[in-house]
């Protein structure tokens, strides 16, 4: 049997960055806020959760010529002593909250998840879902809650 984990289905754009967010990536896209970073870091730390990226920031990752996006992002989170654990599947017409229910299906392990995103399509998960908005990114509040979810017994 597996050790038994938390998981943080991430999305990056409204999540790790806002609307305010200055730093780009190499190619040209809005990359991560340093607040918005700090903010996982301590959910990560509070919780001793694993991050699973749930964000389009996935795609074509084992392909640097079609994501080198992905490849800044892994950096960076490794900066803030936060690797990436796994993947949702991409899967062909589904939203957000099909994929994130697949990947549970597969991973008996989690005892506790929390889903941060700022989209909408998270059903049938939305008990674990805390939204953000792309005008302010993981904030404050957004970080307190997710962090009850996930040190919920």
């Amino acid at each position: 049997m597996m050790e038994p984990i938390k998981v943080i289905f991430l999305d990056v754009d409204g999540v790790l960055n806002s609307i305010g967010t200055h730093r780009l990536t190499a190619n040209g896209c809005i990359f991560v806020g340093v607040t918005h970073m700090k903010n996982l870091q301590r959910i990560v730390n509070e919780t001793n959760a694993k991050v699973i990226l749930s964000s389009d920031w996935r795609y074509d990752r084992d392909d640097p010529r079609q994501n080198s996006d992905f490849l800044e992002l892994k950096e960076e989170l490794l900066r803030y002593g936060i690797p990436i654990y796994g993947y949702t599947p991409e899967l062909p017409s589904a939203h957000r909250g099909a994929e994130i229910d697949a990947w549970l299906r597969d991973h008996n392990e989690v005892v506790n998840f929390v889903i941060l995103d700022d989209r909408l399509d998270i059903d049938p998960n939305k008990d674990h879902w805390v939204r953000t908005v792309m005008s302010r990114g993981l904030g404050a509040d957004e970080t307190d809650e997710a962090i009850r979810i996930l040190n919920i017994s």
